[in-house]
């Protein structure tokens, strides 16, 4: 037995011998390992341009899981002219996950499993003055390597985007998350085609705010965007300022917006660059849920005289290729004020439970129609259609607009046309038929009408007492009924109706509609043969 055991404990001692210092080379070469990793990345971050500077409180590395955590990561990027900081990152932790070695040393990429961003909080200061070009950067086009990434998340982090000099926010993100998938940039590309292509990503926010421009704020609750689809809950678009402050700070008119969107979606979304970098956006459908816009227009501000384009025109001459095939606008309700006296309140135009579809919305329809279809109340009262067509690809930009309104009384358009068109109607407008037909310069309107007992009321200057001559005057000319048998119809038409190209093709749409009314109420009430 003595002899067996002193023949085994020379080997025994001799392999664990051996374990041990291959235990000791592979931790010391682990540490090695991680310390010469750990060096390259703090050589690689202290190497950068001056203008960036980036600290940490302490690097961890694993040559082993592939992984490299930064703490506490502080980045700070200086403008190369001002000298002053235009972007500010503070990060909770920066985790990069089973770094691919392999594929960095045998197949000319970088691999990556998995990048996590925890808690960033990014403020970036926007310089208009800065020219578009000079934000353009070449590093994809230096990359060596290509980079292959599986998953990149962004966690409970927060952004804010300001105006460089005046430090008022652009864009507010203060809870948003972001998770992308598949993201791949390829070295070999050719710098006309895209650089980079990813398979998904989800973006979360909340109580998100941008300002549009100048005038307007965009906010929305809460948001959602996949590759497919966009779905924001109450989303709003509203004038900075209150309607009085707006019209003393501009030089000429412009509207004052109120608007919420309950429930705004876009489904089965498609955008990207096509040949030559130029941006297309598709969506099958757009869903707008019980939105409600209140618009105001004060008249005493200096007509702005510029020529405003029909839509078509508008669609056509976009920068970017648009298609989204059909738009649904749910149980909405639009309220148009116009201020025209000082000393009167806004008449005011009302169109509630207001329903729409848009079916070819945008500019790659070729001869297929874009078609608006309304239903509405007029002024809270009265049934409304409306259809309306026109040819986007059409560079004569002709369109033609319907209307079908039923029983109205007179007496409920007078909060509109007592302040601003000094008149006082009374009477019912049983029903009302017009088609307009129409080009940028001038429209056509055929209207038949049958109403009962009308009449039309001139004020005085002040608003408020009968000018007794004028309206005995008026209602001359004027036949009290359709015809003494009320289920005919009187008939009015009107050619030659000339626009005013700096004013909306709502304004357009009216001018047509008075000419017609003039000539039924006035004229022999025959239809043309």
């Amino acid at each position: 037995m003595k002899v067996y055991l002193y023949g085994m404990k020379p080997k025994l001692k001799k392999t664990g011998i051996i374990l041990l210092i291959l235990i000791v080379v592979v931790i010391v070469i682990t540490i090695i390992s991680n310390l010469v990793i750990k060096n390259k990345i703090e050589n690689a971050l202290a190497d950068l341009p001056d203008s960036i500077k980036v600290t940490y409180t302490d690097i961890e590395v694993s040559i082993w899981s592939g992984s490299v955590n930064l703490n506490s990561p502080k980045i700070s990027v200086k403008g190369e002219t001002t000298n002053k900081n235009i972007i500010q990152v503070d990060l909770k932790s920066l985790e990069v996950k089973d770094l691919g070695y392999w594929d960095y040393l045998m197949n000319d990429e970088i691999s990556i499993d998995a990048i996590i961003v925890n808690e960033m909080v990014a403020k970036y200061q926007y310089n208009p003055k800065v020219e578009k070009e000079s934000y353009n950067s070449n590093t994809v086009e230096n990359l060596k390597k290509s980079i292959n990434v599986k998953n990149i998340k962004i966690n409970n982090s927060n952004i804010l985007v300001s105006d460089f000099k005046t430090d008022s926010t652009l864009l507010s993100i203060p809870t948003w998350s972001f998770e992308l998938s598949g993201f791949n940039i390829n070295s070999k590309v050719k710098s006309k085609e895209m650089p980079f292509a990813y398979k998904s990503f989800n973006l979360n926010g909340k109580d998100l705010k941008w300002a549009m421009n100048e005038y307007e704020n965009i906010f929305a609750n809460s948001i959602e965007v996949t590759e497919n689809n966009i779905h924001i809950n109450t989303f709003e678009l509203k004038t900075k300022y209150g309607k009085r402050e707006l019209s003393s700070i501009l030089e000429v008119e412009r509207d004052h917006f109120d608007v919420e969107i309950m429930d705004l979606k876009l489904n089965a979304m498609d955008f990207g660059f096509k040949a030559e970098k130029q941006f297309y956006f598709n969506s099958d459908t757009m869903i707008l849920n019980q939105p409600i816009a209140e618009i105001y227009r004060d008249k005493l501000v200096a007509d702005d005289t510029t020529s405003k384009p029909l839509y078509g025109k508008m669609l056509r001459e976009l920068n970017f290729d648009l298609s989204i095939k059909k738009v649904e606008i749910n149980n909405g309700k639009l309220t148009y004020s116009e201020k025209v006296k000082a000393e009167r309140q806004a008449g005011t135009l009302v169109f509630d439970d207001f329903n729409a579809t848009l079916k070819n919305l945008g500019n790659t329809y070729g001869n297929e129609n874009l078609t608006i279809d309304v239903t509405s109340n007029f002024m809270e009262h009265s049934p409304l259609k409306v259809d309306w067509s026109f040819n986007v690809e059409d560079e004569s930009d002709r369109f033609v607009f319907k209307a079908d309104l039923d029983l109205f009384e007179a007496e409920y358009i007078n909060q509109f046309t007592k302040p601003n068109l000094n008149a006082d109607m009374s009477g019912e407008l049983l029903q009302t038929y017009f088609t307009i037909g129409g080009n940028p310069e001038t429209s056509r309107i055929d209207l038949k009408v049958k109403y009962d007992n009308f009449k039309v009321n001139v004020l005085q200057d002040d608003g408020k007492e009968k000018n007794s001559f004028l309206s005995v005057l008026v209602n001359l000319f004027v036949s009290k009924d359709s015809d003494d048998e009320k289920n005919n119809f009187r008939y009015g038409q009107a050619e030659g109706v000339e626009r005013d190209d700096t004013k909306s093709v709502f304004n357009f749409v009216w001018l047509s509609i008075k000419q017609g009314l003039l000539s039924a109420m006035t004229g022999d009430g025959e239809k043309e043969n």
